[in-house]
């Protein structure tokens, strides 16, 4: 009996492998799955979906298939790879970025919409954040909907950068009234000592600056103290 039962258990095992193995991705099929979600080719995307082709790819570059899509605002593969239960909204590329992310960075309200409300995607993961990447453009609408549910405004990135830095560079003064009405703090600095005043002065946002210098002095009963400083 425990023969039969060891040659059992070698029995499915290789089935089991060889299971595997019929799924494996060629570097063809990952090429195929690229230019399909690129171009916004939902038969194709759906046919090597169905071979067992994961959803959770990544290119050549090291990008998910849904940050592709996302990128090239392929429409019908967004929503044919949201549709699918095993789709992670999550995966992050090479450079840390999430479908969300992207999404901010360009503005795409829509998907923003659907990645947090449907797919609950995490609006503030450790680091870089998609409020940093909605306030890198200038985005107002995105970052609007990023706070109403729950961004963390004065989300610091690897660097100490906050999104309020981000939107001054961005030079959207609605966007940098938004973080400031929204808790955005103004006397953090990033690593390299600089203060959301001193990045407006770096990028010659002049009116930004200038009200930011008020408001430092309406909160804090003083002028503002110059930088660079220290951030610790």
């Amino acid at each position: 009996m425990r023969t039969y039962n060891k040659y059992l258990m070698v029995f499915f095992t290789a089935i089991i492998c060889l299971n595997g193995a019929s799924y494996a991705q060629t570097a063809s099929e990952i090429a195929d799955f690229t230019k399909a979600a690129k171009f916004d080719d939902i038969s194709e995307v759906k046919s090597l979906v169905a071979k067992g082709i994961s959803p959770n790819t990544l290119d050549p570059k090291g990008n998910s298939m849904l940050i592709v899509a996302i990128n090239d605002k392929s429409y019908k593969v967004i929503d044919f790879l949201l549709s699918n239960n095993t789709i992670d909204v999550d995966l992050q590329n090479k450079n840390g970025e999430t479908p969300l992310m992207i999404a901010s960075i360009n503005g795409d309200l829509g998907v923003v919409k659907t990645l947090i409300l449907q797919k609950k995607a995490n609006i503030n993961p450790v680091g870089w954040t998609p409020l940093h990447y909605a306030a890198t453009r200038g985005n107002l609408a995105v970052a609007q909907f990023l706070i109403a549910n729950g961004a963390v405004v004065n989300a610091l990135s690897p660097s100490h950068t906050t999104p309020l830095m981000m939107a001054v560079q961005s030079g959207n003064e609605v966007l940098v009234k938004l973080l400031l009405d929204n808790g955005a703090d103004l006397k953090i600095r990033n690593t390299a000592g600089f203060s959301a005043i001193d990045v407006a002065d770096l990028f010659d946002k002049t009116d930004i600056k200038i009200g930011l210098m008020s408001r430092w002095q309406k909160l804090y009963k003083e002028p503002y103290p110059g930088g660079p400083k220290s951030s610790k």
